[in-house]
């Protein structure tokens, strides 16, 4: 303690210099709960628990307010984000190509994962590890690779999933744009091109279009129709969802029939399709086609 009544641990050139030197390993046992350990190997401190899984930083009813970081790795917290810290900001590039490669699941944790936790709390934990969302690290490498890291110590590879929420912000708005233009097309009759569409309000008793199953579909998909018998002609169109026509399909039987469609023929994406009888629109349907 100097003059001025502050305390020093450690000193630089006889002088207090306010910190606490640690050299080797430190152990904080608390009262209740697991060990933490602070290890300093002067590049690359440390700070972890007795064992994995199975620690906390704050309870449920001692809750930290904010968590700053600049590097989110393996979990949600607060991330720094104000413009002032950021330059070469520029926009996404195609968010709704890539989010459509990434395949979202749902899992259970092996029980392997908990396997250096106390044995007593391994039932607890494999019960809490079911039932989870999310990705396949490997499989998002090869569409997001800046969202994935590869932790060199447990061999195991993470997703940076709070940087994925930007890409998906951009994705909805992309598709919603392409949502907005294809009913524009649609409502004006532009989308139906060559199919000489004199009403949009048919008679719904005398033909109707179904819901295609499975949908979504990857090898092919089945498209139910009925149309009525005095029907003199009628087509099945298949659009993207910029309103493009891609196919038509002549439709001979009346009645309840159907139509199948290849999953080959097209690439993987979401589309529309339309059932058009006599000149008068009788219906309009999506279908996702996956790889």
């Amino acid at each position: 303690m100097d003059s001025n009544g502050d305390v020093g641990i450690g000193s630089i050139t006889g002088d207090p210099a306010y910190r606490l030197q640690v050299r080797g390993e430190v152990q904080f046992d608390p009262i209740t709960g697991c060990k933490f350990y602070f290890t300093n190997y002067y590049t690359s401190p440390i700070l972890r628990p007795s064992w994995s899984n199975s620690a906390y930083i704050g309870l449920s009813n001692y809750k930290l307010y904010y968590l700053y970081s600049n590097n989110i790795r393996y979990n949600s917290c607060t991330s720094m984000s104000d413009i002032s810290i950021k330059e070469n900001i520029r926009d996404i590039k195609s968010p709704l190509d890539a989010i459509r490669q990434v395949r979202g699941i749902q899992y259970d944790l092996k029980r392997e994962y908990f396997t250096n936790s106390p044995e007593e709390k391994m039932d607890e934990l494999v019960e809490e590890g079911k039932n989870k969302y999310g990705v396949i690290a490997q499989e998002l490498k090869e569409v997001l690779p800046d969202l994935v890291v590869y932790d060199e110590e447990e061999k195991l590879y993470a997703v940076n999933y709070i940087e994925m929420i930007p890409i998906l912000v951009e994705a909805i708005k992309e598709q919603q744009v392409q949502i907005e233009e294809l009913q524009t097309a649609i409502g004006s009759g532009e989308a139906l091109k060559g199919a000489a569409v004199s009403s949009l309000s048919p008679d719904p008793e005398s033909s109707t279009l179904f819901q295609n199953a499975p949908n979504p579909f990857t090898q092919e998909t089945t498209i139910r129709y009925s149309l009525g018998e005095t029907v003199g002609s009628a087509t099945l169109f298949i659009y993207d969802m910029s309103g493009k026509q891609l196919r038509s399909y002549n439709l001979h039987g009346r009645g309840d029939s159907q139509i199948n469609i290849i999953g080959g023929e097209l690439e993987a994406g979401m589309y529309m399709y339309s059932l058009v009888a006599d000149g008068s629109l009788i219906g309009t349907k999506q279908m996702v086609l996956t790889d």
